[in-house]
């Protein structure tokens, strides 16, 4: 049997790749945890699983543990909204204003529901490296009550569907795997697609990878990657909202 654990973000595609994986290979057994992508790091370097499923590079303190690291996949970093919400774009400027507690309404009047997640999540640092200002945003918006912080993708998405008029952080593979009747917005005018992510035009993503102790896997292990890799793993992984990474 094969045992990975790590975040949510990472745990979807991994299910669909294991199934059709298992397909293919009837006889193993791929088992998935959820633990986030800390633990799952943390649990492969102690060797209690195969494989470590992350939604961000190695931290400094994780570079020293004997790790490789393989990213395999990339997604677009989406603000989402509730069904409900008339807009279909924002402006960067918007977003600010929104983490500051500046500006609390949409373009159509209603009061937003913000919602985020906690400081480190993979979306919180894409947005905090990619956009200007947004991690002074992050911090000046974080000393207030304006906002709701939510400590997992499901808890995120299961509020964007419950609260009218609600704002908050996923990413395009989740949402098109899960089939999820999330708002996606644009973000100045630009759309969170596979080729805006793949050109570079959309700039807000988070990259995929598996973690594992020493220099080389065991023989299952590879071979399940060696899977992702190939050219049925890319077919997955487009049709469900993820870049390949070569």
């Amino acid at each position: 049997m094969l045992v990975f654990a790590g975040c949510d973000a990472n745990i979807s595609v991994t299910r669909v790749l294991a199934r059709a994986y298992m397909r293919k290979h009837p006889e193993m057994m791929v088992q998935l945890k959820t633990v986030g992508s800390t633990n799952g790091i943390a649990l492969a370097a102690a060797r209690a699983v195969q494989l470590g499923l992350t939604s961000r590079p190695l931290r400094d303190a994780e570079e020293g543990l004997g790790l490789s690291y393989l990213p395999y996949a990339t997604t677009a970093v989406v603000i989402g909204a509730a069904p409900d919400a008339s807009d279909t774009t924002l402006t960067a400027d918007d977003l600010l204003s929104f983490y500051r507690g500046t500006k609390l309404q949409w373009n159509s009047g209603q009061e937003i529901v913000l919602l985020t997640r906690e400081e480190g999540d993979s979306s919180v640092s894409s947005l905090s490296r990619v956009m200007p200002g947004f991690a002074e945003a992050y911090a000046a918006g974080s000393t207030t009550s304006h906002w709701t912080v939510l400590y997992s993708e499901p808890m995120m998405h299961e509020a964007l569907l419950t609260f009218p008029f609600a704002l908050g952080l996923s990413d395009l593979g989740t949402v098109t795997l899960e089939r999820l009747p999330i708002k996606v917005l644009s973000i100045d005018g630009v759309a969170p697609t596979l080729e805006n992510v793949a050109s570079g035009r959309y700039p807000f993503t988070k990259t995929l990878g598996f973690v594992w102790r020493g220099g080389a896997l065991s023989e299952s292990a590879r071979s399940f990657v060696e899977f992702v890799q190939s050219a049925e793993g890319a077919a997955i992984l487009t049709s469900s909202g993820y870049v390949p990474v070569r």
